[in-house]
């Protein structure tokens, strides 16, 4: 038996955090391994009700990565993880310290915020998902999957000088996009690309699957208006201020596209806040819409799947929006338009600002099922390539055990 712990962001309710334990597991399952999985965040949750999958604390996770008697392997499951700091983390699951890392610039002056929440988390490592073989005693491997690092810079690799060896150390490092693959040569790194694991939901979750684990009022919604609205989200963080135009845009879209709106929060963890903002999107349109609250994933995945068309500002949308083969238009957020940039469509490989919501919207919908439908096979083809180099991790690094 081959014990996998699988760590990241599982213990709040945010969609794309949520679908990458679901996938990876999924995924790992059609090689017929011997792989057990158990599930790991900062904190122990239990998501279940939502979609998601318990979590245990990194108490637990230190705890197994330490017992030399029992091998594991660790897999990163996905996301902004590469530089990511214990501040960040622990500001979308505790209200008071949300409050007090959006000062951050400002307290780091008085203190080393992190380093003061990784003694609040018990933390072993200087940042939470960097860490090699070398830093525990039972760790066979480290798989950092679906990473992103639109924002990485050299200045991120000066302030932790010890983040290039760590990366350097892994034993299977894919990134999600030309642009994190391109920020890490820039230090001297080099990385497997491979698509965002995610895109295989719709392989695993196919709609007649999905039809049966929604609420009752989204299905209803579904079955009467399937390809007729546009599924609209934003988050509150980089959409603030420009409500009005983003409004505009879906009241043209209603109006001269004929099509439906629907607003459903994507990220509803602290520091996502969608629903908040999406509050005041209602309140600014002229146009009737209809608003549900993501009551789960299966939910956000199923009104996605169905709609005419996604635009919203959260990369996981995008995301099922090409599992499911659906046109999609992405708003102003740089690791979605790094990720579009790369895989997308060609004429909608970008996000793009908010006074051209209505004009991509047209774009989107223009395109053909056969190239949405080419576009998801090639990044099914390529992430499945990822899948099996990290499965030739695994078992050469259970081959060396058994030797």
């Amino acid at each position: 038996m081959t014990k996998v712990l699988i760590i990241g962001a599982f213990d709040r309710y945010n969609y794309g955090d949520l679908l990458f334990p679901l996938v990876i597991e999924r995924q790992l399952s059609t090689y017929a391994k011997d792989f057990e999985f158990e599930y790991f965040g900062l904190v122990e949750s239990d998501l279940s009700s939502v979609g998601g999958l318990p979590t245990k604390g990194l108490k637990e996770f230190y705890k197994q990565c330490n017992d030399p008697s029992k091998p594991v392997h660790v897999i990163i499951a996905g996301g902004e993880a590469l530089g990511v700091t214990w501040n960040s983390l622990y500001a979308a699951l505790n209200p008071l310290f949300q409050r007090i890392n959006k000062r951050h610039v400002r307290v780091n002056k008085l203190l080393d915020l992190n380093a003061w929440t990784k003694k609040i988390l018990k933390g072993k490592t200087i940042l939470p998902f960097v860490f090699d073989k070398s830093d525990f005693a039972g760790v066979q491997s480290v798989t950092l999957n679906s990473l992103g690092g639109s924002g990485l810079s050299p200045a991120t690799f000066e302030k932790y000088d010890f983040l290039k060896e760590k990366l350097q150390n892994a034993d299977y490092f894919a990134v999600r996009d030309q642009l994190t693959v391109d920020n890490l040569k820039k230090s001297g790194l080099d990385a497997d690309l491979f698509p965002d694991s995610a895109i295989l939901m719709s392989e695993f979750y196919p709609l007649n699957f999905l039809h049966k684990m929604v609420t009752q009022e989204v299905a209803g919604y579904v079955a009467e208006h399937s390809g007729q609205y546009v599924f609209a989200q934003i988050n509150k963080k980089t959409t603030r201020g420009h409500e009005r135009t983003i409004a505009e845009g879906l009241d043209e879209i209603y109006n001269k596209g004929k099509t439906e709106i629907c607003l459903c929060p994507i990220g509803k963890a602290l520091d996502h806040d969608d629903h908040e903002a999406l509050q005041e999107i209602g309140e600014l349109l002229k146009s009737p819409f209809t608003y549900f609250d993501a009551d789960n994933i299966w939910d956000i995945m199923y009104l996605i799947a169905n709609s005419k068309c996604y635009v919203g500002t959260s990369l996981h949308g995008a995301i099922t929006a090409l599992s499911y083969a659906v046109p999609h238009v992405g708003l102003k957020v740089e690791k979605l338009g790094a990720y579009l940039a790369t895989w997308g469509l060609k004429g909608n490989q970008r996000s793009i600002e908010f006074p051209e919501i209505y004009e991509q919207f047209q774009v989107a919908t223009n395109a053909t099922k056969e190239n949405l439908e080419a576009s998801r096979d090639r990044q099914f083809a390529e992430i499945k390539k990822g899948f099996d180099k990290m499965v030739k991790v695994l078992e050469r690094e259970q081959s060396k055990k058994k030797g």
